[in-house]
């Protein structure tokens, strides 16, 4: 059988490219002829995803993380081109458990990555933004790019957090402003949120990135008081568009100050690689995350993968770490998770290579 293998990642246990490499180590032992393609939504893998169809390279730069700790971090450059992953620089896997705090962390690492592609020569920036530890509106970003924030006059020297964008009641654009002219800001998203509400970026992710419900209640205080200081000098509503509230606000950050153009993340991977094209050659579609849930359906890379497919008549085979049982799809041929039916979610957290192994041996891909 011809088969194309376009997984996600298995969030906090796998990037796509080793669920990616897995699964065509299993598959070509058995003979079946294979290509891989690492996919992500603009969150984990990102770098992964965009390499496998793009011939560049990766850069080496020096960062921090969203505590502030020196890290080594990278991006990826095709000629003037670079691309991006949030993730990787100021993402909640960077983070301990225990150390989690959005009130705490901020995207200035991110900002630094920018600046240097920037520097570098890169015209234009496309930047992936899931997976953040952040809920600071890509405020410690902006100032890394060069953005003056005061506090009733006076300069903000600290790295700037989900805390202190409360503190903001002005700024000054000047060097942010020469350091992007003609400088193409392009971001890449699941997310649809907007910035602020029972659906924004506090009240909906706050509490996976270790936010406690009062924590909850001052982040949504302090993002409310910065979308105002920064909406009365742009003059323009940015809270409510699609996407604002995506990685702790950071989109709301790209938008305003940055002039950024928002793109849903299934969709530019699927015209970046020319996918669809290509998926009338395969037999088999083999798409999958973490989870199967209602996200899933609402624009993520595995459910968009196979509507596709399906217009092709393609066999489409869903691969998951779990599922959520009341989800009804007809997308999916056949659809297998690991938990509860092949080992246990505790098991598969800590040996995630040998779960997923036990689980195909146990699929019939014909």
């Amino acid at each position: 059988m011809n088969i194309l293998i376009a997984m996600n990642a298995f969030k906090g246990t796998l990037t796509s490219l080793e669920v990616n490499q897995i699964i065509e180590s299993y598959l070509k032992s058995l003979n079946h002829k294979v290509t891989s393609m690492p996919m992500s939504d603009g969150g984990d893998g990102f770098l992964d995803s965009i390499s496998s169809v793009v011939d560049g390279d990766f850069i080496e730069v020096d960062a921090l993380n969203p505590m502030g700790e020196s890290i080594k971090s990278s991006y990826y450059l095709y000629k003037n081109t670079a691309y991006i992953e949030l993730a990787k620089v100021s993402g909640l896997n960077l983070i301990k458990e225990q150390d989690r705090n959005p009130l705490k962390t901020s995207t200035y690492g991110l900002g630094l990555v920018i600046k240097q592609a920037i520097d570098q020569g890169a015209k234009h920036v496309y930047i992936g933004i899931g997976g953040s530890a952040t809920n600071d509106g890509g405020a410690g970003m902006l100032q890394a790019l060069g953005v003056k924030f005061y506090n009733e006059g006076n300069i903000i020297n600290e790295k700037i957090n989900g805390e202190m964008i409360g503190h903001i009641t002005s700024f000054d654009l000047r060097d942010l402003n020469h350091l992007i002219k003609e400088i193409d800001i392009q971001v890449v998203s699941d997310v649809e949120n907007p910035l602020l509400g029972k659906h924004g970026a506090a009240q909906v992710y706050a509490s996976q990135k270790g936010a406690s419900d009062e924590a909850v209640r001052i982040l949504e205080k302090n993002m409310m008081h910065f979308a105002d200081v920064v909406e009365t000098y742009f003059k323009k509503n940015y809270r409510n568009t699609s996407g604002s509230g995506a990685a702790g606000g950071i989109g709301f950050g790209l938008l305003s100050f940055m002039q950024a153009h928002l793109n849903s993340g299934i969709n530019y991977m699927i015209k970046l690689s020319n996918l669809e094209d290509k998926l009338r050659f395969y037999d088999i579609i083999v798409v999958g995350e973490g989870k199967l849930d209602q996200q899933t359906l609402f624009g993520k890379a595995p459910y968009g993968i196979a509507k596709i497919a399906k217009k092709y008549n393609k066999k489409v085979i869903g691969i998951f770490a779990k599922i959520d049982e009341s989800i009804k799809t007809d997308v999916f041929d056949e659809i297998y998770a690991i938990v509860p039916y092949y080992e246990s979610l505790e098991y598969s957290m800590i040996n995630p290579h040998l779960s997923l192994k036990k689980m195909l041996r146990n699929i019939c891909f014909k």
